[in-house]
C-alpha cells in the first residue's frame, strides 16, 4: 500500500534536467504515502494577510437618536387618504330602462314577468339555460310566471304567436318577458342583469318570500284535471233525437293534451 516514495528518484539525476523553469518558483517534492492523502495544503500561503471584516465591532443604532425631535401625535395611526366619491348617476327613468327592450306583452303579462321554458331533457343546452333563467329570477325574490312549453302546447303556440316574424331560433326556450317587453332568451336576460338593466326593470314588481311555495301545486305550475281526473276523458249522455239516452266517450274540453290543466293560484 501507499505511493512510491520520494526516495527512489534520483534527484541529482532527474530533477537536474527539469530545472528550474520546470519546477517553478517555490515548488518542493514530498514523500506522497498512503497516510498523508487529504492532509496536504498545497496551496502556498499567502504573504499578504487582508483583514476579516467579521472581527469588525458591529454598527450599532440608537432609535432614541433617529426619533429626536419627534412629538407625540407623530405616532398616531393616520389612514390612507380615502378617494373622492363617485358622482351619483342620474335617476333614470323607467322609460329609459326600457329603451333596449322591444314592446311584446304576453297575455296577463302587464305588470309581472313571463318566462316561457321546457322541463325536457332532450336537449342538454336548452334544459339548462332554462335553468339558468329560472334560477336568476329565485336569485332576485320576485314572482314570476312560468309557462311550460312541453307540459302545454297552447303555450307554444302562444309564443310563437308572440314571436311570429322573427328566427326560429327566437321561438326556442326560454323566452323572458317583463312588464310587457321582451328581454330576451338566457344570454340577453343574464347580459341585462349583469349590466344592471334588468334590477331595474324589475323594481315595483311582487316579492316572493324566500322558500315559499304554492299552496295549490306545489310549484309545479299544473294540476290534474278536475273534470277528468287527467284522463283526457269525459263520458256525455246525448239528449239528440234518436240517441237519446245514449252514453258516449268525448276529449274533454278542459285540459290539454297530458289531462292538466294551469293552477289557478300561479296563473
Amino acid at each position: 500500500m501507499g505511493c512510491v516514495s520520494s526516495n527512489l528518484l534520483n534527484h541529482e539525476d532527474d530533477f537536474a534536467q527539469l530545472g528550474t523553469s520546470a519546477l517553478g518558483v517555490g515548488h518542493h517534492i514530498v514523500s506522497l504515502t498512503s497516510t498523508t492523502y487529504g492532509l496536504l495544503t498545497l496551496d502556498p500561503p499567502s504573504s499578504t494577510t487582508t483583514p476579516s471584516t467579521l472581527s469588525e465591532p458591529p454598527e450599532v443604532i440608537n432609535s432614541w437618536e433617529l426619533m429626536e425631535g419627534l412629538d407625540a401625535d407623530s405616532f398616531r395611526f393616520s389612514p390612507l387618504p380615502l378617494p373622492p366619491p363617485k358622482p351619483k348617476p342620474k335617476p333614470s327613468s323607467e322609460k329609459e330602462n326600457l329603451d333596449p327592450f322591444e314592446r311584446i306583452c304576453p297575455p296577463s303579462g302587464e305588470n309581472r314577468v313571463v318566462i316561457y321554458t321546457t322541463t325536457l331533457r332532450g336537449v342538454r343546452s336548452t334544459f339548462e339555460a332554462c335553468c339558468a333563467v329560472r334560477t336568476a329570477f329565485e336569485a332576485f325574490g320576485v314572482s314570476f310566471c312560468e309557462r311550460d312549453v312541453s307540459m302545454d302546447s297552447g303555450f307554444k303556440q302562444e309564443l310563437r304567436d308572440l314571436l311570429k316574424g322573427k328566427e326560429r331560433e327566437e321561438t326556442v326556450p326560454p323566452r323572458v318577458f317583463v312588464k310587457g317587453f321582451y328581454v330576451g332568451g338566457a344570454e340577453e336576460m343574464l347580459r341585462a342583469a349583469e349590466e344592471g338593466l334588468l334590477g331595474e326593470l324589475l323594481e315595483g314588481l311582487p316579492r316572493k318570500k324566500m322558500g315559499a311555495v304554492c299552496d295549490g301545486c306545489g310549484d309545479m305550475r299544473f294540476l290534474p284535471c278536475f273534470r277528468c281526473n287527467g284522463s283526457c276523458k269525459t263520458a256525455v249522455l246525448l239528449k239528440e233525437e234518436g240517441h237519446k239516452g245514449r252514453t258516449v266517450v268525448i276529449k274533454c274540453a278542459h285540459c290539454n293534451e297530458n289531462g292538466l290543466v294551469v293552477c289557478p293560484i300561479c296563473s
